[in-house]
């Protein structure tokens, strides 16, 4: 009987943890479009005009097509000051990388930005109580390894401004640690909450930078707000659902996709050195994913 009842928890456990870790990938397909549509689809803008606009269509968005079906439900919340440190973490992730790339190739930020999976599993470990483990932590430590062949940095990591890149690396981490916090929230007011917090401060500065955008601009806009709506929830989600250690090294497939996206639709094949550090984040996360599955084989 008790092993019964064992087997039964330790299913519903792994069935979470699977949803969880669906999550995240999910949430790194949504950042790689979002990011490479900025880059080909949007021109012509501020940065602080692209990112306001994103979370114009992305609240648009939930009041318009969810509002109806879920009404108050979007906007009821019982921790309303967790809810805006959480979003201002969304706010700060951009400034620091519209900031950081002012003075250092962006390739440099994102090889900074990507220590971010290892800071989860500090953080984690250190506010939440949920320790990673040695196994977590060589993964996240070749993931990185991994990532640093993809995106090859130069000196530019060296500069001050990698502290910066840093700030969105902890910005990125603190996000996912209120979403650990706020699960007992319903996951369409943290969504509603996350762009409520970047779109009212960005209010105060977009009208001084604003320009006209062209049709092209809109559209890609328009795109990245609504797949990066889906890119935030299907992020908080997977932190609602399993401990932090277990969704972080998931994170590193925005890598992987980004690749292959470049591939395909840019026709922007990948060098030998690029290809390695795929296989390396590949091997990463399959070894990841297997050892999530065997932590909770009944025993």
């Amino acid at each position: 009987m008790i092993a019964r009842l064992t087997s039964s928890v330790s299913f519903a456990v792994e069935r979470e943890w699977l949803r969880a870790i669906f999550y995240m990938v999910l949430s790194a397909v949504c950042w790689s479009a979002i990011e490479l549509a900025g880059e080909h689809l949007v021109s012509g803008v501020s940065p602080y005009q692209l990112v306001w606009t994103r979370y114009v269509f992305h609240l648009l968005f939930m009041i318009v097509v969810l509002g109806p079906r879920y009404k108050t439900t979007i906007i009821r919340t019982q921790r309303f000051k967790l809810q805006i440190a959480r979003s201002l973490c969304m706010l700060t992730m951009p400034v620091c990388f519209i900031l950081a790339a002012q003075q250092m190739p962006a390739h440099d930020v994102w090889s900074v930005y990507w220590f971010a999976p290892m800071m989860v599993l500090g953080i984690s470990s250190w506010f939440l109580g949920e320790h990673a483990g040695s196994r977590r932590w060589m993964a996240a430590a070749f993931g990185l390894i991994g990532v640093l062949l993809v995106l090859q940095p130069d000196r530019g990591i060296l500069s001050l401004a990698s502290l910066l890149a840093l700030g969105m690396g902890l910005s990125f981490s603190l996000h996912l640690t209120l979403s650990r916090i706020l699960r007992v929230e319903h996951p369409l007011a943290n969504l509603f909450y996350t762009g409520f917090g970047v779109f009212v401060p960005l209010c105060l500065v977009v009208p001084f930078l604003w320009q006209p955008p062209s049709l092209t601009s809109l559209a890609g806009m328009a795109f990245i707000g609504v797949v990066g709506a889906l890119g935030l929830f299907a992020f908080a989600r997977s932190a609602e659902l399993a401990p932090m250690p277990v969704v972080a090294g998931f994170a590193y497939t925005e890598v992987i996709f980004t690749m292959l996206f470049n591939a395909v639709l840019f026709h922007e094949l990948p060098g030998r050195m690029m290809l390695l550090g795929g296989l390396v984040i590949a091997g990463v996360v399959g070894y990841l994913f297997i050892h999530e599955l065997r932590t909770h084989e009944p025993r």
